[in-house]
């Protein structure tokens, strides 16, 4: 579990001293990254490059095509500096948001194959990747580090914060319920597969092709690219289609619920502060 700064208790930094300047540095750097101007300035450049690349893939966009690449071009290698003084910091500053590791290697090494380690690194790709390719057509692999730049952003967001906690709150019961969603769509892709192949073998070569009837009927999308013709098929696809309802309504209900407990906990809190 992280460990935020201030949460480090006394007896932790007087065993483990060399801490205190690491902490330091943390706090220091987690003021900055909490500020409002950051987070409008961070916005504004991975909002602005992604409406810009999304534009230049229009025939209209052609007469500036050097604009949006320039605009692109600055902000990759603002990001690239600004994350990758950041990055370098998180790096030094492991072993006080992992305080329970018993080596500071230990700490940096958890950090760096974290969610938000790996979150970090991708935010310095960018820039490499367009002084790599330049003009080539794989430059507009950048948008795919700049959508992963967004998740950054959980760190300052209560509400994804909120999220999280919720999810980590009911994950036993949302793995049951996947499972039971996960069998389903297993015996009745299979099922329609060997019901469907001699039908339309061309639509049903294997059992992958019935996988994905199975997660389209299942969630009730219905692209109706694969679709079953006899009778039997028709009929297994319409008890699926109804299971699937049922089945997809128990992970939104137990995520709604806990999210419902814990805005009764916040108030509930929120009362009994406001009464001291």
């Amino acid at each position: 579990m992280n460990i935020e700064p201030h949460n480090l208790i006394d007896p932790l930094r007087e065993k483990l001293p060399h801490l205190i300047r690491h902490e330091k540095l943390y706090r220091m750097i987690h003021r900055q990254l909490m500020k409002k101007w950051f987070q409008y300035f961070v916005l504004f450049f991975i909002i602005g490059s992604i409406c810009s690349i999304i534009y230049s893939s229009f025939e209209e966009s052609a007469p500036y095509h050097n604009i949006l690449y320039a605009f692109n071009y600055l902000a990759s290698f603002i990001f690239t500096i600004i994350f990758t003084i950041e990055y370098g910091l998180r790096i030094v500053a492991a072993p006080v948001q992992y305080a329970s590791c018993n080596h500071a290697w230990k700490a940096r090494l958890r950090y760096l194959f974290s969610f938000y380690g790996l979150i970090d690194f991708v935010a310095i790709i960018p820039f490499m990747v367009i002084y790599v390719y330049k003009e080539t057509p794989h430059v507009h692999l950048v948008v795919l580090a700049y959508v992963l730049i967004i998740f950054k952003l959980i760190r300052y967001s209560r509400s994804f914060q909120m999220i999280g906690t919720v999810l980590r709150t009911v994950r036993e019961e949302l793995v049951t319920a996947y499972t039971a969603c996960g069998i389903m769509l297993g015996f009745s892709g299979i099922l329609m597969y060997y019901i469907e192949r001699y039908a339309q073998p061309q639509a049903f070569e294997n059992i992958g092709d019935g996988f994905w009837w199975a997660i389209v009927a299942f969630t009730t999308v219905g692209y109706g690219d694969i679709y079953p013709i006899t009778p039997l098929g028709r009929l297994l696809s319409s008890i699926i289609s109804l299971i699937g309802i049922a089945m997809i309504a128990i992970p939104t209900g137990i995520i709604s619920s806990a999210f419902m407990s814990m805005l009764i906990e916040k108030k509930q809190k929120e009362k009994n502060n406001s009464s001291m």
